[in-house]
């Protein structure tokens, strides 16, 4: 059976992405500050670790540290948001939507999102129209 690309497709493959991989990543990558909290190098600052008042380890052990820790915490979010979190947000989206759909009719939220477009719109015009005549003005110079 073939598949066929379409938006529908790529925005739920680009939604797993984002909410399953990326996040785990960010949060995996935030992570490497918890070893800044419990270690230290020696550095110049601490007097090469003389007037440390954390753990001091060499660089490569630190660096060691925030990878495995980065990966770790990554993983543990990834598989708590892919299992747990994701699956309460696929099943209670429909009726979210809905109650936003509603809300956003009864504030009338469409037309005035519409009238912003074109006033944005509008604006945009003025100003490529005012580049324009100054690029004009520069080149009749």
């Amino acid at each position: 059976m073939k598949k066929f690309l379409s938006g529908k497709v790529i925005l739920r493959y680009l939604y797993d992405q984002l909410t399953g991989n990326f996040l785990g990543f960010l949060i995996g990558m935030s992570a490497t500050s918890l070893v800044s909290k419990f270690f230290e190098t020696r550095s110049l600052k601490n007097l090469w670790g003389l007037t440390a008042k954390r753990t001091v380890v060499d660089k490569a052990t630190f660096s060691n540290l925030e990878w495995i820790l980065s990966i770790v915490i990554g993983f543990i979010v990834f598989e708590i948001f892919t299992k747990v979190i994701k699956e309460k947000i696929d099943k209670n989206f429909p009726k979210y939507k809905i109650k936003v759909m509603r809300w956003m009719i009864t504030n009338n939220i469409p037309e005035k999102t519409s009238a912003l477009g074109i006033k944005l719109n509008q604006q945009r015009i003025a100003l490529f129209a005012a580049v324009h005549q100054a690029v004009a003005r520069a080149k009749s110079k």
